[in-house]
């Protein structure tokens, strides 16, 4: 009687591991699948998102925020370099230039001395103060700041006596100034003060910032082809 009760129990054991076993090999296949499915839904929702972002890259890698053809427009307003013309005049019709698409009414265009490092006016466009512009070293006032900053600055209140526009109705001073850098290789080689009675808002300063690198690149190769003659 007790050997067959052993060998009940025994067998009742045995079923039992293998039922334990089994439920065991069963949940640890569940969690494997599980985690396979965990690990594939963020690869297939990241191909996409690499796919678009690798076609942006092959197009250039950017979208401009706003409509704005800078190409055509920086055809309108950088002129053609012409060897005979002086660098004073071409940046005076850039200031002109300027002047007609953006409402500006003054504008003041810095360029560096390589030699001495000081910005120095080169050319202005409605300034009607009987002295020029005061020329500068990096970090030394306003547009010394920007030098060395090398980043653009939007002005809403502009010191006393900074600009005076003269006209019909008699002196007044603008509202809002724009000072803009040059740059080449990292480095300021220029200023542009640009005056307006009207507000500049966030397309027209994103265009004139990036209309500054074409202007940049033209001054540059503009002073190499007049060193050259």
């Amino acid at each position: 009687m007790n050997t067959e009760v052993q060998i009940e129990n025994g067998m009742y054991f045995l079923l039992l591991s293998i039922v334990i076993l089994a439920s065991v090999i069963f949940i640890i296949h569940l969690l494997e699948e599980g985690r396979e499915r965990i690990t594939e839904i963020p690869e297939q929702n990241e191909m996409p998102e690499k796919a678009e972002e690798t076609a942006v890259l092959s197009r250039g890698g950017f979208t401009p925020p706003f409509e704005v053809d800078l190409d055509l427009l920086a055809e309108n307003i950088i002129p053609r370099i012409d060897m005979r013309e002086k660098i004073e005049d071409y940046a005076e019709r850039i200031l002109r230039n300027l002047s007609r698409h953006f409402e500006i009414v003054q504008g003041v265009f810095f360029l560096k001395n390589q030699i001495t490092d000081v910005f120095e006016s080169i050319s202005t466009f409605a300034y009607n103060s009987e002295k020029n512009p005061s020329s500068f070293k990096v970090g030394e006032g306003i547009p010394g700041q920007v030098a060395k900053s090398k980043k653009l600055m939007y002005l809403t209140t502009i010191p006393e006596g900074y600009l005076k526009i003269q006209s019909g109705l008699g002196k007044s001073s603008p509202e809002n100034l724009l000072i803009i850098p040059l740059m080449l290789n990292k480095e300021t080689i220029g200023i542009i003060e640009l005056a307006s009675f009207k507000f500049f808002d966030q397309e027209k300063i994103w265009t004139l910032k990036n209309l500054a690198r074409m202007i940049g690149n033209a001054i540059v190769t503009k002073v190499k082809a007049t060193e050259e003659n």
